[in-house]
């Protein structure tokens, strides 16, 4: 629940309301179970365990998944801005670098680091249906974080919730982009959540993975 807004909105800096949620929208994109779902599919079907005695390491699977992830990611990345962009969104740090680069890169970043959870799961569980929910988690780390309205203006529960979830800083860091300009400390926040969030969930499927019995 958030605070009653003033009749101006000051935290959107004479744009529209669709940037302020385009990073909303970057993160729906880009944080799937489809890795996660195809695994535990091929899992299924035991033509995984076909993968397990061929002649490649066993983490290049999990590297192949990721590889694919971080592909639909920028796909996706670019797509998004680019529709706000011609829904009156201006891009305050430039189109050509903040799409191109920091936007696509972070945005997709997160996708892949996400996806590790997701596979996570599906090599966890051996389930179908527990990998699909996986994605279900998403939504309240999203929804406990600035994503309609600034920290200010969350209610003080709301607001420690929000600062004490990492998903926070990166809609932070895509939204300093989009509104700011090149504000250098929140885009360093959200690539070190990326960066700490891939690395442990990704290195926990390489270990699970590792140690896997058919």
């Amino acid at each position: 629940m958030s605070k009653t807004l003033p009749s101006t909105t000051p935290f959107l800096k004479g744009q529209g309301y669709v940037a302020f949620q385009l990073p909303v929208s970057l993160m729906f994109a880009v944080a799937t179970a489809t890795s996660g779902l195809a695994l535990v599919t091929e899992i299924d079907l035991g033509y995984f365990d076909k993968l397990l005695v061929a002649p490649i390491r066993r983490s290049s699977t999990i590297f192949g998944r990721i590889t694919a992830d971080l592909a639909r990611g920028i796909a996706m990345s670019t797509l998004v801005p680019a529709a706000g962009v011609a829904l009156g969104a201006r891009i305050e740090s430039g189109v050509a670098g903040a799409i191109a680069i920091m936007i696509v890169l972070l945005s997709a970043s997160f996708g892949v680091a996400y996806a590790g959870f997701g596979l996570l799961v599906a090599l966890r569980t051996r389930n179908v249906q527990a990998t699909q929910s996986s994605f279900l988690l998403f939504f309240p780390l999203l929804f406990l974080t600035p994503n309609f309205v600034p920290f200010d203006r969350l209610s003080p529960l709301m607001e420690t919730l929000a600062r004490i979830n990492p998903v926070s800083y990166v809609i932070v860091g895509l939204r300093s982009l989009v509104i700011d300009g090149w504000d250098l400390g929140a885009i360093a926040a959200a690539a070190l959540v990326i960066v700490a969030m891939g690395a442990i969930l990704t290195g926990l499927s390489l270990r699970v993975i590792a140690s896997y019995d058919r």
